[in-house]
């Protein structure tokens, strides 16, 4: 991995401090910002991400013109399953749920990461900041109900863990097709996604998954047919509570 890893003892948002670091050309070596605390972390569709200090990892890693553009979709896929293969290692029995998730299928597939990835876009040249939440270790009094989340449980330090999930994700990218990174990770992202035929629900449509389209999509059999579905939020219907 050429470049370092930045870590902070907190901070706002990884995602944020990683735009700062990359406009300034003083610290064009950043390849990563960590930290193990963050005070606005955000989610998809602008949730809060729940942060508390010393239970998590929180990493951007930037990548600067790897991916053309009209890829950039590819990303968000291959975070979740390089966090999802790291968790494995680390003895979690981790899925994806599209499009990028990762569940602890041990643990009632309750949430233990998710991805943020956002960009900057200047003519071809693409720059992203892909953002990982990861739970090392259940907060002392707990998840919040509205929370439903796992974490690794894990002794290991939160940098060692962002270190080796930074590596494996920029090695990932290095890696990549260029004229088509999907080919390489739509495949591995279905080893570890749901099983065809699983309930699936995105906003009022229903049906059962049936696997992603090349560019990643998400491909929904529904009484209707089959269903694409580029964006949105998916539930798994067998994993609702009462």
């Amino acid at each position: 991995m050429n470049g370092r890893l930045l870590w902070l003892p907190s901070c706002g948002s990884t995602n944020d401090e990683a735009r700062v670091r990359s406009a300034d050309p003083a610290q064009a070596d950043v390849v990563a910002v960590a930290t193990d605390a963050q005070t606005e972390g955000r989610g998809r569709r602008g949730r809060v991400w729940f942060s508390p200090p010393g239970c998590g990892v929180y990493l951007t890693v930037i990548v600067r013109d790897r991916i053309a553009p009209a890829h950039a979709g590819v990303l968000p896929l291959l975070a979740g399953v390089v966090t999802a293969r790291l968790a494995r290692d680390l003895g979690a029995d981790a899925r994806l749920k599209w499009p990028n998730d990762v569940l602890d299928a041990g643990r009632g597939l309750r949430k233990l990461a998710g991805v943020l990835c956002e960009s900057r876009v200047d003519g071809p040249r693409l720059t992203a900041f892909v953002g990982v939440g990861l739970n090392l270790r259940t907060p002392p009094g707990g998840y919040p109900v509205e929370v439903p989340a796992a974490a690794l449980e894990t002794d290991l330090p939160a940098r060692t863990v962002a270190e080796r999930l930074c590596f494996a994700f920029v090695e990932a990218v290095r890696a990549l097709p260029p004229d088509d990174p999907f080919a390489t990770v739509v495949p591995a992202w279905l080893a570890l996604g749901p099983p065809p035929g699983t309930p699936l629900r995105s906003g009022a449509l229903s049906g059962t998954f049936a696997g992603l389209a090349a560019d990643g999509a998400l491909l929904l059999d529904t009484l209707e047919g089959r269903r694409r579905i580029d964006a949105g939020e998916v539930e798994l219907v067998s994993a609702r509570t009462p």
